[in-house]
């Protein structure tokens, strides 16, 4: 029995490992370069601030196809233009509009926009794509998050270490 449960683990991982769909190599290289835990904050709000908020964001006078990036509530609900769709699906890419939108070369469809005058670099897009497969959870602002104390590391020379916050220099 142990040997079938290990052949259906390797099977289980590279069934999923065959459905997440091919990344461009630039982007795939970009993404190896991505450090292994995303900050919503730091990372994934950035880009969207920069590349997709002008169209999907809070300003409902400039909101196009009636789509905000800006909420989980709005990326995660059915599309205006395409019902049955969705901007993100959280851990899922190929059901994420976004995802085939950044990553086409088709002017008709690509995000962003050709007429917006932006583009993502490689590295943008890894960031969304990794986020999404990540869950694409949405953080508040970071002043509106609990500070928490974090772990003090450990160092090579104790000698050095005076009081807790020599160990993060």
């Amino acid at each position: 029995m142990p040997r079938f449960h290990l052949l259906s683990v390797i099977i289980s991982v590279w069934l999923l490992a065959s459905c997440s769909p091919d990344l461009p190599e630039e982007v795939a290289a970009a993404r190896e370069d991505l450090p292994a835990r995303l900050d919503y904050n730091t990372h994934v709000k950035p880009v969207l601030s920069d590349k997709c908020f002008a169209c999907h964001g809070p300003d409902k006078a400039k909101q196009k196809a009636d789509l905000r990036l800006d909420t989980p509530e709005g990326a995660y609900a059915s599309l205006v233009e395409s019902p049955g769709k969705v901007a993100i699906a959280p851990g899922n890419l190929n059901r994420s509009e976004v995802f085939h939108r950044i990553l086409s070369s088709d002017p008709s469809y690509m995000m962003p926009e050709p007429s917006s005058h932006l583009s993502l670099s490689d590295r943008e897009k890894a960031i969304l794509i990794k986020w999404i497969e990540d869950g694409a959870v949405y953080k508040p602002h970071w002043a509106f998050v609990k500070p928490e104390i974090p772990d003090i590391p450990e160092v090579d020379n104790k000698s050095w270490v005076v009081n807790p916050i020599d160990n993060f220099v």
